[in-house]
């Protein structure tokens, strides 16, 4: 580390990396602005962590190679430029794409709990804006993606003059959750056409229903697997400790030949 710190062009060095570290991370954290008429496109993102991750590698590569750094300096500068070009050119562009993949598969599970709240509320002659309504105000934690987005519906329903399910299919489309984007686009055609919706919404929660179950067994039935082969693993893993301690009489072959 002494190296580093000698080398005379170190100030400016540090000064560049310090500039280059600060705009790569303000170009990768720029909150996207909301977009109400389709899903964001990810690769202006992605190609700013790139440019900003390949940016702060090279200089540091550079400091590397103009400053001749040696030693343990130079094995900290190179993890480090890796350490840079995967944080800013992978990690940190990916975390709004994995966070609207999560949002999607939470939606996805409630869409069968949702159908339901709105049958129900249909079979009892309520408003869509009143069922909405009813809906918001449920208060369980699991309920929270789905309550936000509802909640985002009527909001749109208010400022847009929409009817309430065409507000919903609205707010649905951007999630990328396509199970969730049909129950509200059949919604919004009932409601703009005044007929029942009754049958489309059973089909389709208990299709929905089906393929979760489906895929709850497959999940499970693929962690038993990993279990089994952690298992297996640790039982040869033992078995090959025991044989070796066995074979070389309890470590006293070692012993003699030290």
């Amino acid at each position: 580390m002494e190296d580093l710190l000698i080398v005379p062009g170190a100030p400016y060095f540090l000064g560049s990396l310090a500039g280059c570290l600060l705009a790569g991370l303000g170009l990768t954290l720029i909150a996207p602005r909301p977009a109400s008429t389709g899903p964001a496109v990810p690769h202006l993102s992605l190609a700013t962590g790139q440019i900003a991750g390949i940016s702060l590698a090279a200089l540091l590569l550079l400091t590397v190679i103009a400053g001749g750094i040696q030693g343990a300096a130079r094995s900290l500068l190179l993890t480090t430029a890796i350490g840079a070009y995967l944080a800013l050119g992978l990690v940190i562009p990916r975390r709004p794409i994995v966070r609207r993949q999560q949002e999607a598969a939470e939606l996805r599970r409630l869409t069968p709990g949702m159908i339901a709240f709105v049958r129900v509320g249909m079979g009892s002659f309520e408003s869509p804006t009143a069922i909405m309504s009813r809906y918001v105000a449920q208060t369980h934690p699991r309920l929270a993606p789905m309550r936000q987005l509802v909640a985002e519906a009527i909001q749109i329903g208010q400022d847009r003059r929409l009817r309430p399910f065409a507000a919903l299919a609205t707010a649905a489309r951007p999630r990328g959750c396509r199970e969730l984007t049909d129950v509200a686009d059949a919604l919004a055609q009932s409601e703009a056409e005044g007929a029942s919706a009754e049958s489309v919404l059973a089909a389709q929660q208990a299709t929905l229903e089906l393929i979760l179950q489906s895929e709850f067994k497959r999940e499970l039935r693929r962690r038993t697997m990993y279990l089994l082969l952690m298992v297996a693993i640790s039982l040869v893993v033992g078995i090959m400790i025991n044989l070796l301690w066995i074979m070389t009489r309890g470590g006293a072959v070692f012993t003699q030949m030290g």
